[in-house]
């Protein structure tokens, strides 16, 4: 289960994840059948397989928090099993939309760092990403170039094909050779799988050495991520896939350690682009919490926290 889930977000992203897994518990529940008493342990039971994948897929996560929150304030003992059937399918599909929403509201505020004759390194195929650079050529007709990455054949083709469509002029590249195209550049985007308590970002394998080589040129890395990507649990517990394998070349025998995704340092970011708008390190670190309830991964609803945007005055939120 956690392979199938590890090699989803990588072929499609976590975005379009987010929403195919929400989409599948709406059509599970739809089909059980089962006592009034079973759902709670069945839901329970993949909810917490979903919950401890590798890596942790943080938006995921929280999005199954609010409905289970939802569930304990509406759901009632006396109701059969029909009305929890069509009460969580509700629930589900709000989430599915407040995802939606959020994703939305980031591609919208991308916009404005897209600017005629940028040239944009694109490391990962990031859905938001690839929305905004979409949106700019075929809402504003902004005229920019883009080097595409390629780490991923799939998300590369998806990337490309996504790229052509708007008639988009692009470069598509081994990563390790971008420092061949680098002073061609003028910045880089990227979206982030997570973002942690300890200000690090969990993104594809690559993105760190990418990351460092754009900010050594002087070239400004724009992450773009809904608040939902971020967990309240630092670097160490989001349960990054990590394999050892044992190789051979010719007479010699060595083992190979890899981790599945990569980290990187929060502070390497210039711009960090959320469905708020703009913000800094520490307005992120404070706004993503709002109104998540309270468990492991999370602070309590009544908190109130306030948040700082860039070219926007302090704002509290309860």
């Amino acid at each position: 289960m956690y392979k199938l889930l590890r090699e989803l977000g990588n072929v499609k992203g976590i975005a379009a994840m987010v929403i195919l897994c929400l989409g599948a518990f709406i059509e599970a529940i739809r089909q059980l059948k089962c006592s009034r008493e079973e759902f709670d342990s069945l839901y329970m039971e993949l909810s917490e397989i979903v919950k401890n994948s590798q890596p942790g897929i943080i938006p995921l996560t929280h999005l199954l928090e609010y409905f289970e929150l939802d569930m304990q304030q509406r759901l009632k003992p006396e109701m059969t099993m029909e009305t929890v059937r069509k009460i969580s399918i509700q629930s589900l599909e709000d989430k599915i939309s407040r995802f939606k929403r959020n994703a939305a509201q980031v591609k919208k505020n991308g916009l404005a760092y897209v600017r005629n004759r940028d040239v944009i390194v694109v490391h990962s195929a990031s859905t938001v990403v690839t929305n905004i650079l979409v949106h700019a050529k075929e809402k504003l007709d902004r005229q920019f170039k883009v080097i595409v990455l390629d780490l991923c054949t799939e998300r590369t083709q998806q990337t490309v094909q996504a790229l052509r469509r708007v008639g988009i002029e692009h470069t598509i590249i081994p990563a390790h050779n971008l420092s061949h195209h680098i002073e061609g550049a003028t910045k880089m985007f990227v979206g982030a799988m997570t973002i942690t308590s300890n200000r690090k970002i969990v993104a594809p394998v690559g993105t760190a050495g990418t990351v460092s080589l754009c900010r050594l040129n002087g070239i400004k890395v724009h992450l773009f991520a809904n608040t939902l990507h971020y967990s309240h649990q630092n670097s160490a517990r989001q349960n990054i896939f990590q394999v050892q394998e044992e190789a051979n070349i010719g007479t010699t025998e060595f083992s190979l350690n890899t981790h599945s995704h990569d980290l990187v340092c929060l502070s390497f970011i210039d711009h960090i682009v959320t469905e708020i708008g703009e913000v800094s390190e520490e307005g992120l670190l404070i706004a993503a919490p709002v109104s998540v309830p309270l468990s492991r991964d999370t602070v309590r609803e009544d908190q109130s926290i306030s948040v700082t945007v860039r070219g926007l005055p302090e704002i509290s939120l309860a």
